[in-house]
């Protein structure tokens, strides 16, 4: 900030614009420490998303100064009242009487841009009984012109009201070219509550007198650490998140292991053994929650064997011996009978014909060895025979074998038990069992069918005892199971939120470690800007300010002043005086102008010279008048000592005077006019008698150029703004313009190095005397020259000097 110890501006640096941005990007700030830091790349990316996702947009308007505001119906202001300013840096005083409506002025201004206002925030009653003026009975309304960067013309802010409530009001931007826009939709919240461009007397006793934590919050919204506090927020209530599932774990976990140990069942106390060490071992007790862990004891498992086990197939042994007893029915029915007398012939013939083919020269029977023909005709005919007598016995042969099939379809029901069988049922079995050896079928057909009701039914008996058993350990164990359950929930929470906690816990660290080395270096600059101004405000004060510092955190954050009186270190609220404590709420307030993030140009001042004493008046202006050199300062005020102390100090301002007539007619008409002032100095030169002619060849060129340049200003600010020069680069231009030929040449063309042509236009379009007396003005300012006709050389200097305002 260019405001130095001394009266005159520091020339080092030059200008915001010279120095080292006060507030960078924190998130590329942060960015690049965490690149150096030594912790994981997962907990690197948890803080950079935490700065993106909670870092507020800031810079997103364009450099602004105001250039009107019109006010109707508006507080103390009823018809349009219209307060012109000029577009660019410099100072600008409205002074008036208390009453006189220049406070509604600087209330429109913040009230247009922010839709509130300070000085009646919690005063709701009065501020919505006394905003609208009474005496104007159409709808109030404010207007706004800005000057915008990279804008031709002049932007607009329109703030209407539709109904009696301070609050239900609308406003939109519109700029030449573009469809107007409502200014909610523009994002410039953020920057209206960071560089907050405003200051009432109110606000100069509640930045001081508020809480620490708000004068706090306002110096670290400046700085940006806002979003440092929000982030630190962020990782702790993630912190508290993650640890959540833990907590509510560990504080339930006594209860549990409580009722687990009055559980009468096995899972119970396999369940409690499981969670009572040091690591719990929850995949043990998921399992026996989920009924699929077996418990430490043989109990359930021997139950839940017997409720499984089944006997023999009463109704498959029915069938099966129904079945073998109807094979033997058929087979005593064809025993002694003609087809079963054919099939022992037809086996005996089928032995002969094996015999024969073996040995086919045989003469002799080989029964009885008499003799016998058993020649291939024997052979045909007996083997035709050994056909017949075989289908003669197929019924037989069939009856055998069903037979068979049916003893062997009731052996294979007799299986064997399962290894755990019940000794209780073991004899039971084993007689089912016995039914494998017998070999009647007969005998067979009715063991099997009895000895397999009787071990169906003692299976059945036991399967129901143990059913009836495990529905009693169910009913015991489901209360128990479904709290361990429950609990498991928790607890399988919280191991997956342990690696999240960690990082997060890292990341913290981390940031509470470096959130201090941050604040202090942001604050630097800031702190002093601080201390310069207060060496300008404490004019003849015995206190004296030292190191600006931010401390604390959470509830505990506030704005360490460290304040000396005679050398000793004191409180600064015990011992400061009010006009003290305001200039020292000026020092901390003023230096958010010249951040280079902050797109306000302007700054608003409302009757900062309460309760200061001459000497920190005069301390004032000077610092009004050293940031006017890079900035917009209007300054609203009905205390005479401000513009007085400026003029006599010879600080350069331009002076409105705002009057009130009758039915809050608002009149505002120039009071120190730049020209008109210098062209007053410059007549009450030429009214002093005696005054020595050297003294006038050296003053009166000088005053007649000041006139000239402040005239030529105006037009030169209004071409560079018609081409949409940033404000900025306007000044740098401004500040080339070291002749008054040059400045000349800046008005017309825009450019400081067309001053020939300058000088013709002008002398075509005023004549030869116009040009002729700009290179006497210019030349005069650096050495003597010839003055004739005084009062004809400030005549012609105020004709010129209204002429060329209007180039």
């Amino acid at each position: 900030m260019p405001v130095s110890a001394d009266p005159a501006p520091d020339p080092s640096p030059a200008g915001p614009s010279a120095r080292e941005p006060a507030v960078g990007t924190l998130a590329r700030h942060i960015a690049e420490r965490v690149a150096g830091s030594d912790l994981d790349e997962a907990t690197r990316a948890l803080l950079l998303t935490a700065f993106q996702d909670d870092g507020p947009a800031r810079g997103r308007m364009p450099g602004a100064y105001l250039q009107s505001v019109t006010v109707s119906g508006f507080r103390g202001i009823g018809r349009t009242a219209r307060l012109p300013l000029t577009p660019g840096p410099g100072l600008t005083l409205v002074t008036g009487r208390n009453g006189s409506g220049k406070s509604s002025f600087a209330e429109a201004v913040e009230i247009a841009l922010t839709g509130d206002n300070a000085r009646w925030r919690g005063r709701s009653d009065i501020w919505r009984r006394s905003w609208r003026n009474l005496h104007h009975g159409e709808q109030p309304q404010v207007t706004v012109e800005l000057r915008v960067d990279g804008g031709p013309e002049p932007a607009t802010v329109l703030r209407t009201w539709h109904g009696d409530d301070v609050a239900h009001s609308t406003a939109e931007l519109d700029r030449p070219g573009h469809d107007p826009v409502p200014l909610t939709d523009l994002g410039w919240q953020n920057d209206l509550t960071t560089y907050r461009p405003f200051l009432s007397y109110s606000e100069l006793g509640q930045v001081i007198g508020g809480k620490p934590s708000e004068m706090y919050d306002a110096v670290a919204s400046i700085l940006g650490l806002e979003q440092l506090a929000a982030v630190d927020k962020r990782l702790r209530e993630l912190a508290r998140d993650y640890e959540a599932p833990a907590k509510a774990a560990k504080a339930e976990l006594p209860a549990l292991l409580s009722l687990l140990d009055s559980t009468d069942d096995p899972r119970a106390r396999a369940a409690h053994t499981a969670l009572s060490g040091r690591c719990p071992d929850l995949a043990r007790a998921a399992e026996l929650a989920a009924g699929t862990g077996a418990a430490d004891e043989s109990l359930l498992l021997d139950l839940r064997r017997r409720s499984t086990l089944t006997g023999p197939d009463t109704e498959a042994v029915a069938e099966a011996a129904a079945r073998l007893r109807e094979a033997v029915a058929v087979a005593d029915d064809l025993r002694g009978t003609s087809a079963e007398d054919a099939l022992r012939r037809a086996e005996l013939l089928a032995r002969a014909l094996t015999h024969h083919r073996a040995h086919p020269a045989l003469d002799a029977c080989p029964v009885c060895g008499g003799p016998a023909r058993l020649d291939e005709e024997w052979a045909q005919d007996a083997a035709e025979q050994e056909r017949r007598l075989r289908a003669e016995a197929e019924q037989a042969l069939t009856a055998r074998r069903e037979l068979d099939a049916a003893v062997q379809a009731v052996r294979d029901l007799a299986v064997p038990p399962p290894h755990w069988l019940p000794p209780e049922i073991a004899t039971a079995w084993d007689d089912w069992l016995r039914c494998r050896t017998v070999s009647d079928p007969a005998v067979l057909a009715s063991l099997a069918e009895e000895a397999a009701r009787t071990a169906a039914d003692a299976a059945r008996i036991t399967r129901q005892e143990a059913a009836a058993r495990l529905t009693e350990q169910d009913d015991t164990w489901r209360d128990a199971a479904r709290a361990l359950g429950a609990w498991l929930d928790k607890a399988r929470e919280a191991e997956q939120a342990a690696p999240h906690l960690a990082r997060v816990k890292a990341a913290h660290t981390w940031l509470k470690a470096t959130h201090e080395e941050i604040r202090a270096d942001r604050m630097r600059p800031i702190a002093e800007d601080a201390q310069r101004i207060w060496s300008h405000l404490r004019q003849q004060s015995n206190v004296v300010l030292g190191p600006v510092r931010l401390s604390g955190s959470a509830t505990q954050r506030k704005v360490a002043l460290d304040v000396t009186v005679d050398d000793i270190d004191a409180p600064a609220l015990g011992v400061m005086s009010q006009g003290e404590l305001h200039s020292l709420a000026l020092s901390l307030f003023l230096p958010r102008t010249f951040l280079p993030e902050n797109p306000f140009r302007f700054l608003v001042i409302d009757d900062p010279v309460q309760s200061m004493d001459p000497a920190k008046v005069d301390g004032l202006a000077r610092v009004l008048a050293l940031i006017a050199e890079h900035r917009q300062v209007v300054v609203f005020t009905h205390d005479t000592r401000l513009p007085q102390a400026l003029k006599y100090l010879r600080l350069p301002a331009t002076v409105l005077t705002v009057d009130r007539r009758e039915r809050s007619a608002v009149r505002v008409r120039s009071g120190d006019d730049p020209v008109k002032q210098a062209l007053h100095d410059a007549k009450a030169l030429a009214r002093t008698r005696d005054l020595p002619g050297d003294v006038v060849a050296r003053v009166l060129p000088g005053l007649c150029r000041t006139a000239l340049e402040a005239a030529l200003l105006e037009p030169a600010r209004r071409r560079l703004l018609g081409r949409g020069l940033p404000h900025a680069e306007i000044e740098q231009h401004i500040a080339k313009a070291r002749k008054l030929t040059e400045l000349a040449s800046l008005a017309l063309y825009g450019e400081t190095d067309r001053v020939g042509e300058t000088m013709d236009d002008l002398t075509r379009a005023y004549g030869r005397q116009a040009t002729d007396h700009i290179r006497w003005c210019n030349k005069g300012a650096h050495e003597a020259v010839p003055v004739g006709d005084v009062e004809e050389i400030i005549r012609r200097t105020a004709d010129l000097a209204k002429a060329v305002r209007s180039l």
